[in-house]
Parts: structure tokens; sequence; C-alpha cells
């Protein structure tokens, strides 16, 4: 048996770009509002929601936040995101 017969093990899927996990993001901006200090999302999936995202957070009526960079630790302010990615604020 030749070494092109096996089975690639880890490949493609060791890439870190077809994997989903779950993260914290920065809340970079709050569209019409001060961002309170040390502000994320809550836990969301990578997959979804990206670095300079809008999305709507519960409570919001409509208002969005500007996701930030990913962080290590859920913030003192959370903003529990959902729905739809948006281009800028309403």
């Amino acid at each position: 048996m030749g070494w092109g017969n096996g089975i690639g093990i880890g490949w493609p899927n060791a890439s870190a770009s077809n994997q989903s996990q779950m993260v914290y993001y920065q809340i970079q901006q709050v569209c019409g509002e001060l961002v309170p200090f040390d502000s994320t999302t809550q836990l969301v999936d990578n997959y979804i929601y990206q670095t300079g995202d809008y999305v709507i957070y519960d409570g919001s009526g409509g208002n969005r936040v500007l996701l930030g960079d990913v962080s290590e630790t859920i913030g003192s302010t959370v903003y529990n995101i959902s729905g739809p990615v948006y281009t800028s604020c309403p």
C-alpha cells in the first residue's frame, strides 16, 4: 500500500475556517448611545457573527450594537444579541 492511499486525518477539518466556536464579542458601539465599560455579547457562535457586524440586542426596540474583537471572558455588561446581521446603525 502506498502513501497516497491513506486518509488525511484532521484535514481539512482541522482548519480554523471550517470550525465554529462559541465566543464573546466586545461591544465596539451601541448605535446612538454610550458603550458601557467592559461590555460584551453573551456566548455566541462565531460562524454566525463576526467582528464588524451590527446586530439587534434584546430589549432594544430594534437598536443595534457593533461587534468588536473576540473576548476571552464575558463582560460586566452583557448585550444578548440575536437575529440577522446588518451593515450599519438603523
